[in-house]
C-alpha cells in the first residue's frame, strides 16, 4: 500500500497540528514543527512498506523534527533507518551532526534522541529496518551512526535502488514483501563495508574477538561444515578459548547455530517469493544436512512442520521470528571484558 500525504491538504490553521500528527504515525514515531514559526512549513510524504520494511520520500522546508529520550527509551524493537538527501538536511544524534549542502547519505537509529531540521527545500528518501533483520550489533554499527556514508564502496548504489523502491508503481502484498529480504541484504552488504574495517582497526584484536566471532557465525551460518573445530581453526585460537569467549556472551554455539537456522529457514518459508522452492531445498540453503532432521527440529521449535508453516497466513504464525540479536550479544561481550 502506498500512502501520499501533503500538508497543503489541510486547513493552514491546522497545519502545526496535523504536521505534529503525522509525524506522531510514522514507523519511527518523533515530533515535527515548522523550524521557524514566522514562514510556512512544506511536508510532502509518500509512505510505503515492503513486509515490515518501512521506505519514504519526502519533500521537506521549515521543518524540524526531534525524538526525545524517553520515547527513544520506549522502542521495544530497535530500528535503523538510511536517510539519502538531495541537499543540507540536518541529521543529529548522539552529539554526531551531519548537514552537506550536496546531499549526504546517513545511517542512524531509534534507540537515542534524535533531531532532524530542513531550513530550506530538501528532497529525502528513507528505509527503515528492525536492527535485528539487519543482524549487525550496534558495536558494529555505531562508527557509521550520523556519519555520511555515501561515498562508501556500495553507497551509490544502494542510493538509487532506494530512490528507485520509493518510485516503484503499486504492488500487491507478496510482490512488496518480497523485495524486503533482498533490500535488508544490501543495506547490510553497505553497512558492513562503511562500517567493519573502520571498527576492527580502532580496537585491539583481543576486545574484538567476541564480536568478530558472531559476525563470522551470522555470516556463516547456513555453511553445513560449519562447527567449533573450524571456528577456532579460523581464528587461531583452542577450542576450550572459543568456549569461554562465547560462555562470557552467554552464547552456546550448537544451540545458537541450530535456532538461527531455523529462523531463517521459516522466514525463506513464509516468503511468497519462495513458493516453488522445496522444503528439502530450503533445509540446505539453511544449513541442515537432510530434510528429515530439518523437518524434526522445525515442527519441535515452531509447533508445526515446514509445510504447515508455508501455509499459514502471516496472522497464524504466532512463534517470533527475532533472531538471537546480536546488538544484545555485543553488549553482553562488552559487559564480560568490564
Amino acid at each position: 500500500m502506498v500512502r501520499h500525504f501533503t500538508l497543503t491538504d489541510a486547513e493552514p490553521s491546522s497545519w502545526i497540528d496535523v504536521l505534529d500528527e503525522a509525524a506522531r504515525t510514522c514507523s519511527v514515531p518523533f515530533r515535527a514543527r515548522p523550524a521557524d514559526g514566522a514562514r510556512a512549513v512544506r511536508f510532502e510524504h509518500l509512505d510505503r512498506y515492503f513486509g515490515t520494511m518501512n521506505v519514504t520520500r519526502t519533500r521537506l522546508d521549515n521543518f524540524y523534527g526531534f525524538r526525545s529520550a524517553s520515547l527513544a527509551r520506549r522502542d521495544d524493537r530497535p530500528r535503523l533507518i538510511l536517510t539519502i538527501s538531495s541537499g543540507p538536511y540536518a541529521i543529529e544524534q548522539n552529539d554526531r551532526f551531519d548537514r552537506r549542502v550536496s546531499g549526504s547519505m546517513v545511517p542512524y537509529w531509534s534507540g537515542d534522541a534524535l533531531r532532524l531540521r530542513a531550513d530550506e527545500p530538501v528532497k529525502a528518501w528513507s528505509v527503515t529496518v528492525a536492527m535485528d533483520e539487519i543482524g549487525l550489533p550496534y558495536l558494529y554499527l555505531r562508527d557509521v551512526i550520523v556519519r555520511s556514508i555515501r561515498h562508501s564502496p556500495l553507497g551509490s548504489m544502494v542510493a538509487r535502488f532506494v530512490t528507485d523502491l520509493a518510485d516503484l508503481p503499486e504492488l500487491s502484498p507478496a510482490q512488496a514483501a518480497s523485495m524486503a529480504n533482498p533490500t535488508i541484504d544490501l543495506l547490510r552488504a553497505l553497512l558492513t563495508t562503511a562500517g567493519g574495517d573502520e571498527l576492527l582497526s580502532r580496537q585491539p584484536l583481543s576486545q574484538t574477538l567476541g564480536t568478530r566471532i558472531m559476525m563470522y557465525l551470522s555470516a556463516h551460518v547456513a555453511d553445513p561444515d560449519l562447527n567449533a573445530d573450524l571456528l577456532a581453526a579460523h581464528f587461531g585460537i583452542s577450542k576450550r578459548y572459543l568456549y569461554t569467549v562465547l560462555a562470557r556472551m552467554n552464547v552456546v554455539l550448537g544451540d545458537w547455530v541450530r535456532t538461527e537456522r531455523l529462523r531463517r529457514a521459516a522466514r525463506t518459508l513464509s516468503n511468497p517469493a519462495n513458493s516453488l522452492v522445496s522444503v528439502a531445498a530450503i533445509a540446505r540453503m539453511s544449513g541442515f544436512p537432510d530434510h528429515s532432521s530439518f523437518s524434526r527440529a522445525f515442527k519441535q521449535r515452531f509447533g508445526c512442520t515446514p509445510s504447515e508453516w508455508r501455509r499459514l497466513a502471516a496472522s497464524e504464525r504466532t512463534t517470533e521470528l527475532t533472531p538471537i540479536t546480536l546488538t544484545e550479544i555485543a553488549q553482553k561481550g562488552s559487559e564480560a571484558r568490564d
